[in-house]
């Protein structure tokens, strides 16, 4: 298979990409290569797809908070084709259906090749099976592929942007798509003109303490999920190092808790949200085989048990839909956990590698990449299964208070935000110190 997948490298390479910097970005130049992607992402948003006239049914909601998405709008798919692309790559390359050795720079880059033009081709999947799904009302054959045309094209696009940010930017571009999506819902859902905060206060002066509470709740488990995302964030277990050549030098290398950050939670969502999009046009061409549904939302079968139970008032009312739930969204929370440490570079052999090459070793320890390696072994596979567990749970608790943004929404934004921060903290320092970069950067 491996060979087979070197033969279509040439190919790979007619995909236009975007050019790799000839030089070291400076911090405030990925700064401002962010900010533009970000004002781009929000003209998007603001541009309507031509659909001929047709109204937009108030479908899909389940789509547009994990996937960065603006029903009606160029980003209608959002980041659903990248993710999706992700899970599936990730799926093959970790069932070993399709054998790679990831340990491998030159296989890793083939990965990310395939990767992004099964993406592509998603974007018209997709684009496809919206059109289908009634997302833009009952069109002639001309406006549906006119449609799929704009909505693929916009996909695209997302995917160049994303690419532009990971090389001349910061962090990512699916993140700060999630997390700019989700802040704008929370801000305007609290301090909108018809926001809870407004609600709530309205309701205190009419002594009306039933619909205060209800208005508030959402309110403070948004603030809740906020500082408990933080602590996590700060939970580590840290390895002492020494330096193999210089005498007396000590550190230590920490292992996060949450060791993939929010890339299970984000891949499961978008997992979850392509079911319920497959069981919706199964729903609509007259094959319910993943469930019945009414009004975008699924009502009975698998569907329904993969969708998001939000609000107290409905876990309350189907709690064995609630607990199936959050059994599945750990489950693949963890599942997509374990994958991504096998595929992106962050499992033992490939850190020890790493730390081998910075000339450091286990304090105790003859310096050697095996005595590094099987001591990381000891924490990055238990950390990652229980990281990622807590992290799915963590989003199934806030999706029942009814967090605005949804929880899984206010989950992935604050996480983003501090793994912005701290990616800020480590540019600022690189700059300062340019010998810092290398250390950082490892």
């Amino acid at each position: 298979m491996e060979t087979f997948l070197q033969k279509i490298r040439p190919v790979l390479e007619y995909i236009p990409e975007v050019k790799r910097p000839d030089r070291e970005i400076s911090f405030k130049g990925k700064l401002y290569w962010t900010g533009i992607v970000l004002l781009l992402y929000f003209i998007l948003g603001t541009i309507d797809v031509y659909t001929g006239g047709s109204e937009i049914p108030a479908l899909f909601d389940f789509w547009q908070t994990v996937t960065a998405s603006k029903m009606g709008t160029l980003i209608t798919l959002g980041i659903g084709p990248i993710v999706t692309a992700g899970i599936i790559m990730q799926l093959l390359i970790g069932s070993e259906l399709v054998k790679l050795d990831m340990s491998k720079p030159d296989n890793r880059a083939l990965f990310q090749g395939l990767q992004k033009a099964f993406g592509i081709f998603l974007c018209f999947l997709e684009a496809g099976m919206f059109v289908l799904a009634g997302a833009f009302g009952a069109l002639t054959p001309m406006m549906s592929l006119a449609l799929i045309l704009q909505l693929a094209i916009g996909a695209i696009l997302l995917i160049y942007l994303d690419e532009i940010v990971s090389r001349y930017g910061i962090g990512s571009g699916i993140g700060l798509f999630i997390a700019a999506g989700v802040s704008q819902t929370i801000f305007v859902g609290a301090l909108g003109p018809q926001g809870y905060l407004w609600k709530f206060f309205s309701a205190l002066v009419s002594g009306s303490m039933g619909p205060a509470l209800e208005y508030i709740l959402p309110i403070l488990a948004t603030i809740a999920v906020f500082f408990v995302v933080v602590y996590a964030e700060s939970i580590r277990v840290e390895i002492p190092l020494a330096h193999g050549r210089v005498k007396g030098a000590v550190g230590k290398y920490p292992i996060k808790f949450i060791y993939v950050s929010n890339l299970p939670v984000i891949l499961a969502a978008a997992l979850f949200a392509n079911f319920q999009l497959w069981g919706l046009v199964l729903y609509k061409i007259g094959f319910p085989l993943l469930g019945t549904y009414s009004n975008g939302r699924a009502i009975d079968g698998i569907a329904y048990y993969f969708s998001t139970p939000y609000g107290l008032s409905n876990v309350i009312a189907d709690p064995i839909h609630a607990i199936l739930y959050t059994l599945f969204l750990i489950g693949f929370c963890v599942l997509f956990g374990l994958f991504w440490v096998e595929t992106s570079g962050l499992d033992a052999k490939s850190m020890a590698q790493r730390l081998g090459g910075l000339n450091m070793a286990i304090k105790g320890f003859r310096k050697s990449n095996k005595s590094i390696e099987n001591r990381l072994k000891r924490y990055i596979k238990p950390i990652t299964v229980m990281g990622s567990a807590f992290v799915g749970l963590l989003a199934a608790l806030a999706d029942f208070t009814g967090a605005l943004g949804g929880g899984t929404g206010v989950l992935l934004t604050v996480s983003i935000v501090y793994r912005f921060y701290e990616q800020l903290v480590q540019e600022q320092l690189s700059d300062l110190h340019p010998m810092l970069s290398k250390i950082v950067k490892k």
